[in-house]
């Protein structure tokens, strides 16, 4: 079961797109490949929530289904599914599970791009590149590293079997890409499916071209904010929309003939993302100019300007631009019966408290000290805080990397705690949930205007272009539908 369990982990990263050469291919035989993209398929609904909207949901079900039907492997069960966030990717494990993430879906602007999109994953699938990859003695690697990450437990409170380090790497590992000749290859069964579902092959084209610009825009947004660019490499990531490999296979499957017309879908497409939930999913909280906020639960922190926010569903992690030091927070039940000191005593096991000290953080009962952990770095020193909030105990874990580290970011550490506070009401109205909205433009309407007007911060005008397919410098034309923030 353990070995099992090691492979499986390993094709979970590995199917989800982190691909290297060398070693022997392994002899993986089909039902092999359903078991583990099946069990792959639980860890994934572990790791992200399954967006909210039937209708989302039904209509990428219904355009996936029909291109699947016109690849080699049409008889696998395939599942299409939109997760629950703000990363822009899509990518497939073996056995026909495919995933596109709201994300993603935000900068299409028709069905016919939609259809690139799954075409490509289903390319992968079909041609199994995820079973043909890697030696089985380098997944059992891969697997020994994760089962260790696993077992590595760092945050006071979190549920073992899902530690932040496995998210990390998880998340980083699902967004990388494959060699450029199985892209290539996915691109070529890709376009081929999309000539016998009647959409124009181009739509490949300007997908890739859409995911590049909004890399462009993510670099320089990163730059701006002083943080780490958030790129995704799992969807075309290996070449750009003028390879002439990738121009030459789209357009030999563009002339392909068939006797119906081609669909766009453009109207269709715009129409059922419209209110789509865009940014942060505010369940789990969302960061505006280093503030973090989080709104069901009604807290805010503030981190150091310039660190990179990691936020998942169980804990947000921030980190410094060269990761030499962290800040986690997560949060258990409280026990009013025992103060926020005997709480890590007793409740997290934190002995050998060090340059320790009871705090009141705005109005809230708190106790914090330095502690030796198991850190995503090593066993090291950190400095953990337990604030009493509600029904809650807020835990704030912070490590550097360098063993010796604490000394020079304790203050940090402790400012960050400090900072913890009840939202304000108007935090609460800035921390609201940003969606996507249409609009008919007309002669007075510009990138200027709707960036003045929008909850968007850094380069609104920039995200805006980029959300309507006009980036870097187009404009709006009177009479169109145009992509808004709200």
């Amino acid at each position: 079961m353990a070995k099992f369990n090691q492979q499986l982990i390993s094709f979970l990263v590995f199917s989800a797109l982190i691909f290297g050469s060398g070693g022997q291919l392994m002899a993986m035989t089909e039902a092999e490949e359903l078991e583990i993209g099946k069990q792959a398929h639980q860890q994934i609904l572990q790791q992200y929530r399954i967006y909210n909207n039937q209708n989302l949901q039904k209509y990428v079900q219904f355009v996936g289904q029909k291109l699947a039907a016109k690849s080699s492997r049409p008889h696998l069960d395939y599942s299409f599914l939109i997760l629950d966030s703000e990363e822009v990717n899509a990518f497939a494990l073996p056995g026909g599970y495919i995933y596109l993430t709201r994300g993603l879906m935000a900068y299409l602007n028709s069905e016919a791009e939609l259809a690139a999109v799954l075409g490509h994953e289903i390319g992968h699938v079909a041609a199994r590149h995820a079973a043909k990859q890697e030696s089985a003695s380098e997944m059992a690697n891969l697997g020994t590293k994760l089962a260790a990450i696993l077992g590595a437990l760092y945050v006071p409170g979190l549920n073992p079997n899902v530690s932040s380090d496995l998210l990390g790497v998880g998340s980083n590992a699902l967004l990388k890409g494959y060699g450029r000749d199985q892209e290539l290859e996915a691109d070529t069964l890709g376009a081929e499916y999309l000539v016998k579902s009647s959409y124009d092959t181009q739509a490949m084209l300007d997908v890739i071209t859409t995911l590049k610009n909004q890399e462009n825009y993510e670099y320089k947004l990163a730059r701006l904010e002083g943080r780490a660019p958030r790129i995704y490499h799992g969807l075309f990531a290996t070449h750009p929309s003028s390879d002439k490999r990738l121009q030459e296979a789209v357009a030999t499957a563009g002339k392909v003939v068939t006797d119906d017309p081609v669909y766009a879908g453009n109207d269709t497409y715009l129409n059922l993302i419209n209110g789509l939930n865009f940014g942060t999913d505010v369940r789990q909280g969302i960061v505006i100019d280093s503030n973090y906020y989080h709104g069901p639960l009604g807290y805010a922190v503030r981190f150091p300007d310039g660190w990179s926010v990691d936020n998942k569903a169980n804990a947000v992690i921030a980190r410094n631009k060269i990761d030499s030091a962290l800040i986690q927070i997560s949060y258990m039940s409280a026990d009013r019966r025992l103060t926020p000191k005997d709480y890590m005593l007793k409740r997290l096991g934190l002995n050998g408290l060090r340059e320790q000290q009871d705090l009141t953080i705005n109005n809230l009962p708190a106790h914090t000290g330095q502690v030796i952990v198991n850190s995503p770095y090593g066993r090291r020193l950190a400095r953990v805080t337990v604030i009493y909030f509600g029904s809650r105990a807020i835990i704030l874990s912070s490590a550097t990397k360098d063993s010796g580290g604490i000394n020079r970011f304790d203050l940090v550490f402790l400012e960050t705690a400090r900072s913890f506070r009840p939202m304000s009401r108007q935090e609460r109205m800035a921390a609201g949930q940003q969606r996507i909205r249409l609009i008919r433009a007309d002669e007075n309407t510009t990138y200027k205007s709707l960036a003045e007007n929008s909850p968007l911060h850094n380069l609104a005008e920039e995200q805006l272009r980029l959300l309507n397919d006009d980036y870097p410098v187009g404009e709006i034309k009177a009479g169109e539908m145009v992509k808004i923030v709200q």
